[in-house]
């Protein structure tokens, strides 16, 4: 930040004034849930999305759907089919084909139908113009990390790439169609991994962050932990900022986390979500499964770590061999490792809690037992609430799906932190 920014006004919309909100990539709607949570004066004027499941779960945490359902008029199947196609929701790109079609049962069909008109969802980002849409003060784009995370691709966002990543472009493409109209959005919000500012593709960065400029928007980014705003889960992203005029805009400060992943656990876990006895010497000794189960494998010094890191129990296994992401075993009494569309993490859970005919041979490292997340753990270490995950499971979301959803999502917590310095 330089001098010039420093001498700038603090931004602060309006209390008085309702913002009007349309949240791109939109997700499950984590942006919508941490303007609920603050209520603040807004209204959500519309959303982009295609993944059928995440507008599943977005309608039914913040549009009522399980209750609307029951009693909607619905119009012919053949017209709420056409419908869902011209939006692409849950259009296969890598086959070139529509997944929603006259084949697929009604029930589901009238599902996704009506969870896309509650959430005035306008489908594919690609195919949207700004003089389609309702008037907006405040545009948020998560836009597709795959091609810039470490767990993905790498392929990285250049414009006519045609990737994932690509997608912002198309963000520039609606602002300056915005821009001729003389209605651009007061307020952006950028969320990606960190590598969105990494080497591979700060060259493209700094493209976006000239043309929001050249636009008329001041802009501020920084990566932001979300064990640093109250979620014991460690979770770096990038945030940025953009301001329509001359405004300053501050960053908010982190706050002591006072709870550990053990905090947010529950009681309670489904026996495939506990590691065998096989899986379990994989971990630890890479396919030597002639060997036992160490008593106990929990480094003697992870006692006196601070609560508020990682406690990861093998980072090497028996032989010294660096053991690989997805294998590692964390401490619960410690924060959880990020959370990806794929994967919660391993943690170390006391055995006491679970009854023996519940856990039946799963896995013993001496009074330890070590599971995977279930999917409220998941949610909430996102920041959403248990009945959002019971009014998800309603909406008819698989499990596997809503573990996805957690990982692309936004942690709230630290969206509130971030809209509390603008309102």
């Amino acid at each position: 930040m330089n001098l010039y920014e420093l001498l700038l006004p603090t931004f602060k919309w309006p209390k008085e004034k309702t913002i009007r909100v349309f949240e791109t990539f939109a997700g499950i709607g984590a942006q919508a849930k941490g303007f609920e949570n603050l209520q603040i004066n807004h209204v959500v004027t519309g959303i982009s999305e295609i993944d059928k499941d995440a507008i599943l779960a977005y309608a039914a945490i913040h549009c009522d759907l399980n209750r609307i359902m029951q009693s909607y008029s619905f119009p012919e199947k053949e017209e709420m089919v056409a419908y869902l196609q011209k939006l692409d929701v849950g259009y296969d790109f890598k086959n070139q084909r529509h997944t929603i079609t006259e084949k697929t049962g009604i029930d589901k069909v009238k599902r996704y139908y009506l969870a896309n008109v509650l959430s005035k969802n306008y489908g594919n980002i690609s195919k949207i113009h700004m003089s389609d849409l309702p008037e907006i003060d405040f545009l948020t784009y998560s836009f597709p990390c795959q091609d810039l995370s470490r767990a993905g691709a790498m392929r990285g966002m250049d414009k006519e790439s045609h990737t994932r990543s690509g997608l912002l472009w198309e963000i520039e493409r609606i602002l300056e169609e915005g821009y001729a109209m003389n209605r651009l959005p007061m307020i952006l919000m950028m969320e990606n991994v960190p590598e969105v500012i990494g080497t591979r593709n700060l060259k493209n960065f700094r493209k976006w962050y000239a043309k929001l400029e050249e636009l008329g928007y001041q802009s501020y980014y920084k990566i932001l932990d979300a064990s640093d705003f109250g979620v014991p889960q460690h979770r770096e992203r990038c945030f940025m900022i953009s301001i329509y005029g001359a405004y300053h805009y501050d960053f908010p400060m982190p706050v002591p986390l006072t709870i550990s992943l053990q905090d947010v656990m529950e009681n309670k876990a489904d026996k495939s979500d506990f590691i065998s006895h096989k899986d379990m010497l994989k971990m630890i000794s890479v396919h030597d499964e002639t060997m036992k189960l160490p008593d106990c494998y929990v480094p003697q010094n992870i006692e006196h770590q601070r609560f508020n890191f990682m406690k990861c129990i093998n980072g090497k296994n028996i032989h010294g061999k660096r053991v690989s992401q997805t294998n590692r075993i964390f401490d619960s009494r410690g924060i959880s490792a990020t959370l990806t569309c794929g994967y919660t993490g391993y943690y170390l859970v006391d055995s006491s809690q679970y009854p023996d005919e519940d856990i039946g041979d799963r896995a013993r490292i001496g009074y330890k037992l070590v599971r995977r997340l279930t999917v409220k753990e998941a949610y909430r270490l996102m920041g959403f609430a248990d009945e959002d995950v019971e009014k998800v499971i309603s909406a008819g979301v698989s499990r596997h799906q809503m573990y996805r959803q957690a990982g692309n999502s936004i942690v709230v917590n630290v969206l509130m932190a971030l809209f509390n310095q603008l309102f």
